[in-house]
């Protein structure tokens, strides 16, 4: 096969293939650059600044006219004959609520549309104030330490920004003295303009402005996270006034820092915390002691220096690729050549690679008529004619040309004698320049197919074996149960005839022992001894009567019932009991459930459970059962009532054996031993769950586990 040499490397300018004359006008564009990037920067530093000031015109104009619609009204209001007159005849002490001058003062300020009016005397305690009836009222508080109050008293109108002392509120605070026909100052008028709604104007307005006071102290600004900065460095002497007037609060005023780089006379640049460093323009305003300033990102006008120079590059770019086309365009033609062999040869190799893959390859058109066979495909198939005599239709069954994209697809081969082998195939669409295609990969699945029949042979006959050990395993289980019955039927014979035998052989020995106090004509003796035989007897009956409720078919029929009921129930009937045994009952119910068991059944086995429990703490001074009902977590929708008494409980050989029949803790004659064994078989009835838990000399609890009868969780009767 003929050596190929990427089509890249015969179509890329490396750098060292560029002229000599193109490098060196590239270095010294980059020189340039690199030279004039600080005169750019300042060029474009006063370029933002001229732009600056052209706007600071307009924030100055909003701002004057602002304070210009309220500056004349102190003088107004202080040669005012009804505030000169609340002036010279004030109270002793300031009124907080409602007065004649402050009800005046609120209706001026209404009118002016002023944010404050109060009026103060010599000493500068507020007695009227336009906020008389709110929380922050300036009413009887003392002013007399701000300079908008000392310079009024001195004759002259005060001018003052400062952070409200009582509200907490900023705002500009005019004053103007109030005197008497005969020159004395009677007091101080102030006037409160809160200046928040400008800032929010310039804050829409999306310009960063700044206005400072005479030592450089931000008091307004678009973005209030800088209200009470300072642009300079803050003295000791202007700390301490700040303090002690709290113009702009009780907190400390920080300078902002500056960044070394970028600074001039005409500008301050700054680094403003997450903001990046700011250049800073200012512009004074006249006839106040304020500066009004505007910032511009640094990095903006870095983007302007960044734009410049990216166009002297784009201009030289534009010059070296108008120069190398001409170079380019002759070198084309040789790498068109290049690009046809090594596409020839491509194809060539290509078509080896297909012709010798193990499946067979068809590709189709759109219209899925054949282009190409691979020599694979010829084989599967057995054709022998040209590609175009054979469509899919008449070589795959069945054939679904929608499954295009979708994966493999099983279907049968047909070759051209018409014999059938199963195949898989794929269809997938292709792109072959302009047009759609698509290729048909078919592959022959004989020896998979026997082999999958093979399998399911296996398969067949091992379920065959597993069902046959199945089947001996049941048997074996079932007589496995029978011996068990068997086995727990000799046992209760031996329990029966262990218990019955006791009451016959007491019932033979009072028998002869009657006849003999007969003959010895001693009634009193026989009466005695009758009245024994009676408690015998009665014991053998309530012996039997347990053995037929044990044994016997007991009806389980079910409804809804409520928990609640057997127990009420229960306590009713062994009410007497725990009075007489000095048992303390304490029932805990939060809420009712239905339940489907048999009523009877379950009233049953609560008696049953209550007496065991009431036997158990028989003597004990302070017995306490606990009746309890709760919804289980876990397992879901089952209900749990438990019955926990505080005796002598029970070891772990005894709670091992507590449901089985004839066994029981009792002494000898005061019971049999089946009370919660027929518990334990009733429950298993009605499918319930009856459980038990004991730890010596604490106690036992028994619980009787029940289904919730509706598929919600906890729903109440």
């Amino acid at each position: 096969m003929p050596r190929r040499e990427p089509v890249a490397r015969r179509n890329s300018l490396p750098l060292k293939s560029l002229p000599f004359w193109l490098v060196l006008g590239l270095v010294g564009v980059i020189l340039a650059i690199l030279a004039t990037d600080s005169w750019l920067m300042r060029y474009e530093i006063n370029q933002a600044k001229a732009d600056s000031l052209q706007r600071l015109g307009a924030y100055r104009t909003s701002l004057l006219a602002t304070i210009d619609r309220h500056l004349y009204l102190p003088q107004v209001l202080a040669s005012d004959p009804r505030i000169v007159s609340s002036l010279q005849s004030l109270p002793d002490q300031p009124v907080t609520g409602y007065s004649q001058g402050s009800g005046l003062l609120a209706r001026i300020n209404r009118q002016a549309e002023s944010d404050e009016i109060f009026l103060m005397n010599p000493e500068g305690v507020t007695y009227y104030s336009s906020n008389y009836n709110a929380d922050t009222s300036f009413v009887g508080k003392n002013y007399g330490f701000r300079p908008y109050f000392l310079d009024a008293m001195a004759g002259d109108a005060g001018f003052y920004f400062a952070v409200g002392a009582t509200s907490g509120i900023p705002g500009l605070f005019l004053s103007a003295p109030v005197r008497e026909e005969g020159g004395a100052t009677l007091g101080v008028i102030v006037i409160k303009i809160d200046l928040a709604r400008l800032e929010q104007s310039w804050a829409s307005s999306g310009d960063p402005v700044w206005v400072t006071d005479e030592n450089g102290i931000i008091f307004l600004a678009a973005d209030s996270q800088w209200h009470y900065f300072s642009l300079r460095p803050i003295s000791s002497a202007l700390e301490s006034r700040l303090a002690r007037t709290q113009q702009y609060g009780k907190g400390r005023v920080e300078p902002l820092e500056k960044v070394t780089q970028w600074q001039s006379t005409e500008w301050t640049t700054l680094e403003l915390k997450n903001a990046g460093p700011q250049v800073v323009f200012a512009s004074a305003i006249d006839d106040y002691p304020w500066r009004m300033h505007l910032r511009v990102p640094l990095e903006r006008i870095r983007a302007r220096v960044f734009s410049k120079q990216v166009l002297m590059v784009l201009i030289y770019a534009s010059f070296a690729v108008g120069s190398l086309f001409y170079r380019e365009r002759r070198r084309r033609t040789e790498a068109q050549e290049s690009l046809v062999r090594l596409t020839a040869e491509r194809e060539s190799h290509q078509r080896a690679i297909i012709q010798n893959t193990d499946v067979g390859l068809l590709n189709l058109d759109s219209r899925f008529r054949p282009i190409f066979l691979n020599e694979q495909a010829r084989t599967l198939f057995g054709l022998e004619e040209p590609d175009q005599n054979y469509a899919p239709t008449d070589l795959i069954d069945p054939w679904s040309p929608e499954a295009a994209g979708q994966g493999a697809c099983r279907a049968e081969g047909v070759r051209s004698d018409g014999s059938r082998f199963p195949v898989i195939y794929t269809l997938n669409p292709i792109r072959a320049g302009e047009k759609d295609e698509f290729i048909l990969t078919v592959q022959d699945i004989t020896e998979l197919t026997a082999a999958q029949q093979a399998l399911q042979k296996i398969n067949k006959a091992l379920e065959r074996r597993v069902r046959e050990r199945t089947r001996d395993l049941e048997q074996a289980q079932a007589a496995l149960a029978q011996n068990q019955k068997l086995a727990a039927l000799g046992r209760m014979s031996a329990a029966i005839a262990h218990e019955i035998n006791q009451p016959i052989t007491a019932l033979s020995n009072f028998v002869a022992s009657s006849q003999v106090l007969l003959e010895r004509d001693k009634p009193e003796a026989v009466s005695e001894n009758l009245v024994k035989i009676e408690s015998l007897v009665q014991r053998l009956s309530k012996l039997s009567r347990q053995l037929r409720i044990f044994s016997g078919k007991r009806n389980s029929g079910s409804a809804f019932v409520s928990v609640q009921a057997p127990i009420h129930y229960a306590m009713e009937l062994l009410g007497p009991r725990l009075e007489e045994e000095q048992v303390k009952c304490i029932v805990d119910l939060p809420r009712d459930y239905s339940v489907q068991a048999n009523a009877m059944v379950l009233e049953q086995i609560v008696v049953n459970l209550l007496t065991n429990a009431i036997d158990a703490l028989a003597g004990q001074p302070d017995g306490r059962i606990t009746i309890h009902v709760k919804e289980l977590d876990e397992p879901a929708e089952q209900v749990a009532l438990s019955i926990e008494d505080n005796g002598p409980g029970m070891s772990d050989e005894e709670l091992a054996r507590v449901f089985e029949p004839f066994f029981t803790t009792k002494p000898m004659g005061q019971g049999v031993g089946l009370g919660l064994a027929i518990s334990y078989s009733l429950a298993c009835d009605i499918g319930a769950e009856l459980t038990v838990s004991s730890e010596t000399g604490k106690g036992t609890c028994f619980m009787l586990i029940l289904p919730i009868t509706n598929n919600k969780n906890a729903e109440s009767v």
